[in-house]
């Protein structure tokens, strides 16, 4: 008999251990599930990185991405950087998803840095973000802008823009750095605007401005050039501190304009020296930061690329993620003055 309960003793010891057992695992399993699971990649080495040009397919932008991103991978051992285009809003449309996307380093953006400060600046309320809080991770290149018009135009300088009894007619892509720019020039030259929306990229301004549909449009001189010299367009204004040296007898902006809206011509410029930028979203990881501006660095000096570059007609003018990152809150302060001129072209074309 008590050989008997001795037996059931120690199998319902054995079941209890056993019911134990499973209670534990069920709770730890219970326990990891409610965890949050860590999304930081910390490194992008093996990563898949998305890049994301939020400018048209087939512009100045995209083709800069294109051409930089297997130098990236390369210098940062990432499996892949692949081009994600998001086109819309003058940038602003994938610089929202950049916004919003987790920061691991595997989605970042290459675009127009200025636009993404003058859309904030400007208060639109489709910008999404802030655009001091991106981490920017480096600078590809940046060159002068300049006001082009149609080689049949009646207007052949600045001072004929002035004297037009008529709006000057400005196609545009969107809320890109090129309107507002303008925005601010026909303020401080006292010219009448009328801007019209809704040209995809460079190229579809240049058509309308070499048809008649508008009067002029701005954009990089390189990607101006193959136009002016075939006698297509005629460039009246350069956006620089400096002439562009090929056309020295075009005049720069800050050249035409004094007092209140030569600070006004010069943030604008000051800030036109970012240009095409790379920058990911907020709070992005410290080691993918710093994987992403060393790579970064490393394929802008990569003489592979710059011999590629200037095959390409793409010239780069590297400068590094700290250095941008620095400029973001010391620009964004000094262009305060410009932000009336900036909200109000917004609302002339809601």
């Amino acid at each position: 008999m008590r050989s008997r309960d001795r037996r059931e003793t120690v199998a319902m010891k054995s079941r209890v251990n056993g019911a134990a057992r499973i209670v534990s695992a069920l709770i730890g399993a219970l326990l990891t599930a409610a965890a949050p699971v860590a999304t930081f990649a910390e490194s992008i080495r093996g990563e898949v990185v998305t890049l994301v040009s939020p400018n048209s397919a087939g512009g100045m932008m995209t083709r800069y991405a294109r051409m930089i991103a297997p130098y990236i991978a390369k210098h940062s051992g990432a499996a892949d950087v692949r081009i994600r285009v998001m086109t819309g809003g003058g940038a602003i449309r994938g610089s929202n998803y950049v916004w919003f996307s987790e920061p691991d380093g595997r989605t970042i953006a290459f675009t127009s840095v200025p636009s993404l400060i003058l859309a904030q600046l400007s208060g639109s309320e489709a910008a999404q973000f802030d655009a001091t809080k991106f981490v920017y991770l480096g600078r590809a290149a940046t060159e002068p802008r300049v006001l082009t018009v149609g080689a049949t135009s009646e207007i052949m300088t600045v001072a004929d823009a002035e004297r037009l009894d008529r709006p000057f007619i400005f196609p545009s892509q969107g809320t890109d750095e090129d309107f507002y720019s303008m925005a601010v020039l026909s303020n401080a030259l006292d010219i009448d605007l009328k801007v019209i929306s809704g040209y995809s990229g460079n190229a579809d301004t240049a058509l309308a401005v070499i048809k008649g549909d508008g009067d002029g449009h701005i954009t990089g001189w390189s990607a101006s050039m193959a136009i002016i010299e075939s006698g297509d367009e005629r460039p009246i204004l350069s956006l620089s501190a400096e002439r562009f040296e090929l056309y020295p007898d075009v005049p720069t902006a800050l050249e035409l304009v004094s007092g209140e809206s030569r600070a006004a011509v010069q943030a604008i410029v000051n800030m036109l020296d970012m240009r095409r930028g790379f920058f990911g979203p907020p709070d992005l990881d410290p080691v993918a930061t710093a994987e992403l501006r060393a790579a970064i660095n490393a394929a802008l000096t990569d003489p592979e690329l710059i011999a590629e570059s200037e095959a390409a007609g793409l010239p780069l003018l590297p400068s590094d993620g700290r250095t941008e990152q620095a400029k973001i809150d010391q620009i964004t302060a000094a262009s305060e003055n410009i932000v009336p001129i900036l909200r109000a072209a917004l609302a002339s074309i809601r």
